[in-house]
């Protein structure tokens, strides 16, 4: 599913549908609202950086693993020094400086395309928590 990203409005949007999703795929509660949290973060870097943009999100499956994919896409300036923008309390915006890093933190797989002029791609894989029983 892919949801375009231009106002305020199409965040909680987005966490919702990202949310319902989820627990198609069998994740539980906490980890549903982890990945809203996912999903709010990167939308609202859209938006404050760029002003336009969209999220996607899509099953991922890998050997004996599944999951969510979730990307966020825009066509912006890109981020200049990613090394510098993962590192906890780095803000260009004013702010804590506690998303990229943090969400990084909390996914299985993270990873980001971007490129002064091109623009940013990040890609988020959140597992499906194996069964421990």
């Amino acid at each position: 599913m892919t949801i375009s990203i231009q106002k305020e409005n199409d965040i909680p949007f987005a966490q919702h549908q990202v949310t319902d999703y989820a627990k198609t795929l069998g994740f539980n509660q906490l980890d549903c609202h982890k990945i809203s949290i996912i999903v709010s973060e990167l939308a609202h870097n859209i938006l404050k950086y760029v002003g336009k943009g969209y999220v996607m999100f899509s099953k991922r499956r890998m050997i004996h693993r599944e999951g969510i994919l979730i990307e966020a896409v825009d066509k912006g300036e890109g981020i200049t020094n990613l090394e510098i923008a993962l590192q906890d309390s780095y803000s260009t915006g004013g702010t804590l400086g506690l998303g990229l890093p943090g969400i990084k933190r909390i996914s299985d797989i993270f990873e980001v395309d971007t490129a002064p002029g091109k623009g940013t791609h990040v890609k988020i894989t959140y597992w499906i928590p194996k069964n421990t029983l």
